[in-house]
């Protein structure tokens, strides 16, 4: 039985002294931050760097709510601190769409469940302080009766921000030198499967057209360029490389916001007027088709409850560098290209740091066949796809255990003095993407959501929830807004698609996103991989309760609460025990 708390806070200032409003004798409230830095796979040799990140913005937002700020100010503090590093696929050093134009989304909601949200936004380099500045004006009045709009994007949010007193930016300071590479690596595969499509096609064309007294034609094989023949031999000469872009081009991942360096923590933002310069943007008006192999599902649940698993979270406020050794594995059939880069994974036999186990498979660079045939073969592979899934993809593991393929969006819950709950994501978008593509952070109810206290309720309970992922499958399913109902709630998907009791948080993350995500009729064998990793917040009288699931390889977060003196991280990963990967934190406020 939880004891409530005897005392409930009158007021809470801004100058630190809202502790001392509370009885003599009485514990003081408490306030808590939450972090995740995306859900995909993080690099062994980059996980420090990416939980030093989160474990940052989680002392930056708390400090916000130690001296009274209200939650939506501290989850805008945390966020920002996260753009504003390059490993980060957020703010500065984003991913660049078609065009080489880094276009911005990010959503932030309070407690009440309004928001303020902007979507594919040029020239701002913290989009979540736009959002903020968004929710804040929905709740003036306009003149005229008029509604003042709570999500705006492209040029209209720029032109939005620039007439609020907020500094706009020129394109070039926005673009890290790792993100500009990355993008003309990208340009070229997509011209070069463009050109592999306009062969193929004009060889169907020619069969179709030869008269029947005529022998067939078969297609011209297109002659290696200047810039193959200069690939081929940067390849020979430092295969490791090429291994960023070979993974990348493998599982589909260019969202991913690596540096190049596997040790690198990002180049710093350009100084003294000296922008990243980009060049000519060379694209046809269209691109390749996009498959994927679908990913195959089951079920175990021999694992213990969730039971508000701390032990996740101790001793991860200094996170390690240690890397675990790996071991490959061989396929039953070393003939076949597909077993090759999706054959079964191992286990590390070392113990690490770690949540959970590395895997791996054979590595590209090392063979030089399989990497032979990599760039021989047609690219098509989802362009941009959010999958990030190292698992369902077939990532080599130990070829990229340096390399990062981190699903775009980031996300911090904040829960303030007051016990408000707020909740904001930001993102860079998909590499490669459409120009005007708004991806899940920017859309309430898929990549952010609350569910806000109902004033008759005894309880005083509020969920929040922000997810990371495929964002057109989060879209489909609602993501965010579902695993905050079902928190609300206490229900998961049933037989029929009827929603049955479950109080048991472990069954409910983990049916929420094999049932409500993966399974999903719009989901379910789409040729692009179902990735996603959520992390929700709950809190009522009792305390405030800490979720996080993923499916995806690995997950970075962080949580600190007022009463704690150093963040607790975590750098979860998928192991060998199902296929989804959870866990969680009690904090208590009595």
């Amino acid at each position: 039985m939880f004891k409530y708390p005897r005392h409930g806070p009158t007021a809470a200032g801004v100058d630190g002294t809202s502790e001392s409003m509370w009885k003599r004798g009485s514990k003081p409230p408490v306030a808590a931050i939450f972090i995740h830095a995306g859900a995909g796979y993080h690099s062994i040799a980059n996980e420090k760097v990416h939980l030093e990140a989160c474990s940052e913005a989680a002392r930056v937002g708390l400090r916000f709510l130690r001296a009274g700020a209200p939650a939506p100010d501290a989850v805008e503090a945390a966020i920002k601190c996260l753009e504003d590093k390059e490993i980060t696929n957020a703010g500065f050093g984003s991913n660049l769409n078609m065009d080489g134009v880094v276009e911005c989304d990010a959503t932030i909601v309070d407690h009440l469940g309004r928001s303020g949200a902007c979507g594919a936004v040029p020239g701002i380099k913290n989009p979540i302080s736009l959002a903020k500045l968004i929710l804040d004006a929905s709740s003036q009045p306009l003149s005229l009766r008029r509604v003042p709009p709570n999500i705006l994007v492209g040029v209209g949010a720029q032109e939005f921000a620039e007439e609020h007193g907020m500094s706009t930016t020129q394109n070039e300071y926005l673009v890290s030198k790792n993100a500009k590479d990355r993008y003309i690596r990208w340009n070229e595969d997509l011209r070069k499967a463009e050109a592999r499509l306009s062969a193929a096609a004009a060889g169907a064309a020619n069969s179709v057209c030869n008269y029947p007294d005529q022998p067939k034609t078969p297609p011209t094989p297109t002659s290696p360029t200047l810039v193959e023949y200069d690939r081929a031999a940067n390849v020979a000469a430092n295969p490791s490389q090429i291994r960023d872009h070979t993974s990348a081009i493998l599982t589909g991942t260019w969202n991913e916001g690596q540096p190049d360096s596997p040790h690198s923590t990002g180049s710093p933002a350009p100084e003294n007027g000296s922008p990243v310069m980009l060049p000519t943007s060379s694209r046809s008006s269209h691109s390749p088709t996009q498959r994927t192999a679908p990913n195959g599902q089951h079920r175990t649940t021999d694992r213990s409850p969730l039971s508000f698993m701390s032990a996740a979270f101790q001793s991860r406020s200094s996170p390690s560098s240690k890397r675990p050794r790996v071991r490959k594995s061989v396929s039953d059939d070393p003939t076949s290209m597909a077993s090759r880069l999706h054959g079964p994974s191992t286990v590390s036999p070392a113990a690490s740091s770690h949540d959970g186990s590395v895997s791996t498979d054979e590595d590209l660079a090392d063979d030089p066949e399989l990497l032979a045939h990599f760039l021989d073969a047609p690219c098509d592979l989802p362009m941009g796809g959010t999958s990030g899934t190292a698992v369902d993809a077939g990532l080599p593991h130990e070829s990229s255990a340096d390399l990062d393929m981190v699903t775009d969006t980031i996300g911090a819950i904040a829960v303030d003095l007051k016990g408000n709950i707020a909740a904001g994501s930001s993102s860079g978008g998909i590499g490669m993407k459409h120009r005007g593509r708004i991806g899940p952070a920017a859309l309430v109810g898929i990549g952010t959501a609350v569910v806000p206290e109902d004033p008759d309720d005894e309880w005083a309970c509020s969920v929040a929830a922000v997810t990371s992922g495929t964002g057109e499958h989060m879209a489909t399913t609602q993501a965010s807004a579902k695993c905050a109902e079902r928190l609300f709630t206490d229900t998961r998907r049933g037989p029929g698609g009827r929603d049955i009791e479950e109080v048991d948080e472990h069954n409910l993350m983990e049916s929420f996103i094999l049932d409500d995500f993966m399974n999903h009729p719009g989901v379910r064998n789409q040729p692009s991989t179902g990735a996603i990793g959520v992390m929700a917040v709950k809190k009522d009288r009792t305390g405030i309760y800490f979720y996080f699931a993923h499916n995806t390889d690995s997950f970075a977060l962080a949580s600190m609460s007022s009463a704690e003196r150093e963040p607790s991280c975590v750098m979860s990963r998928l192991g060998k025990n199902g296929p989804v990967a959870q866990g969680g934190r009690k904090i208590r406020v009595d």
